[in-house]
């Protein structure tokens, strides 16, 4: 994709933007140089949330996953957690049962906040769910071997043996840059916009997982396709630009 990209466009690799203003064009600012150009598309992503628990990051990568259909193949017939309890989790989860993966939901609450018809599915498969309860720690030399969990409301803590621990407890969109320059967000967080990736902002665009979505490459690189359809529509046809002229009455 790099390859493909560098066909048409600059890459600058390692160079953050730090500030965006809106002048008579926008002025970026990055940690190297200033760009001047008349629009800008805000594709800066999501984050997964993690647990901030000891192993988490060491273990990344090497048993930890935060996408089951990525790495959900990898770990067919083995033993797993899922970690969550809203709609990414039960919808993972569901995902990781259908291919043959053994797997546990672990949920903090003793209720899960998922849509009615995930958690109907979920109760029809018999998947386990250990209710009020959270990982303390991710162990393993070089890849998970087992997690340590406590439960909230019995007070106890267990080992228990897994290949792979799944983490789906939310996303962080990259949205500082959009609410530097005033963009609007949705409840969630995400940039809002229209259905031609536009903002509130005239002339700032966003495509990608900061709008949230499927958070999957290909999604992604349809989005930023659109977006960048519209903004060479846009520029030849500014729809922000009000029309001054009054309109000619004929006379008689």
């Amino acid at each position: 994709m790099v390859q493909h990209a560098l066909e048409y466009v600059k890459i600058f690799p390692g160079e953050e933007v730090f500030d965006i203003q809106q002048e008579e064009l926008f002025i970026v600012q990055t940690s190297r140089r200033r760009f001047k150009t008349k629009a800008v598309l805000l594709a800066t992503g999501a984050s997964h949330k993690p647990l901030g628990i000891p192993g988490e990051s060491r273990l990344s990568g090497r048993g930890i996953s935060y996408c089951s259909t990525c790495d959900g193949p990898l770990f067919k017939s083995k033993k797993v957690i899922q970690v969550g309890g809203g709609n990414s989790a039960v919808t993972e989860v569901l995902h990781l049962h259908s291919i043959g993966v053994d797997v546990t939901l672990v949920h903090r609450r003793d209720v899960l906040r998922a849509q009615d018809y995930l958690v109907k599915n979920l109760f029809a498969t018999g998947i386990r769910i250990l209710w009020d309860t959270v990982v303390k720690e991710i162990k393993g030399e070089k890849k998970v071997e087992e997690v340590i969990l406590y439960n909230k409301k019995s007070e106890k803590t267990e080992k228990m043996p897994v290949d792979g621990v799944f983490i789906a407890i939310g996303y962080e969109p990259a949205v500082e840059l959009a609410t530097k320059t005033g963009v609007e967000l949705t409840p969630d967080g995400y940039i809002k916009k229209d259905d031609h990736h536009r903002t509130n902002v005239p002339g700032l665009y966003s495509a990608g997982d900061v709008e949230g979505g499927f958070k999957q490459i290909v999604t992604a690189a349809g989005q930023g396709a659109e977006a960048a359809m519209s903004i060479f529509e846009d520029l030849i046809n500014p729809y922000w630009k009000k029309q001054n002229e009054e309109p000619i009455e004929k006379s008689t």
